[in-house]
């Protein structure tokens, strides 16, 4: 782990929040692998049927973990309402628009899991968990490989979940 954390910076985004550039474990294949190993050790000893991911929060854990246990992956993504997909209205901090997932793969009994690259607001998290929900499924765990402490998603977006993560951007 202490070489993860040596290739990452904290930087400010455009927001003024302080978010962790995951860039150059991306490009390194030796930490790419560290941190995918970190991830799998999330969910291991997990039973569950599927994955979820959020476009808006990163896609490239859950993928990798996905291709690793032998799971499919939804990944919710900004859509406009239609036909074929069940869609959550998201209130942004300026505006809000709609993020959906095809229907139909999540069914009654369902357990899945959400797995993103950086929990931050939470916002899409929590719409990924409402559209599992509404077609009868359970949501039993939430991961990211970086959470932003200071927007504190644990305890707004998604109070009431397990969440895990690897990286906090107050300790950086």
């Amino acid at each position: 782990m202490a070489a993860l954390e040596e290739a990452i910076k904290a930087v400010k985004n455009c927001c003024g929040v302080t978010s962790i550039d995951i860039s150059p474990i991306l490009a390194d294949p030796g930490l790419f692998a560290q941190a995918c190993d970190d991830i799998y050790q999330m969910y291991e000893r997990e039973v569950f049927d599927i994955i979820i991911t959020t476009k808006l929060s990163g896609t490239v854990f859950a993928a990798a973990l996905a291709a690793r246990m032998g799971k499919g992956l939804i990944i919710t993504t900004c859509v406009k309402p239609t036909d074929g997909y069940l869609t959550e209205e998201i209130e942004g901090n300026s505006s809000s628009f709609s993020v959906g997932m095809p229907e139909g793969f999540i069914r009654k009994g369902t357990k899945a899991v959400v797995v993103v690259d950086q929990i931050s607001h939470g916002r899409d998290i929590k719409a990924a968990i409402n559209m599992v929900e509404k077609q009868g499924g359970t949501v039993i765990k939430v991961s990211g490989f970086v959470e932003v402490s200071e927007i504190n998603a644990r305890k707004k977006a998604i109070k009431g979940y397990p969440v895990e993560s690897r990286l906090f951007t107050e300790d950086f």
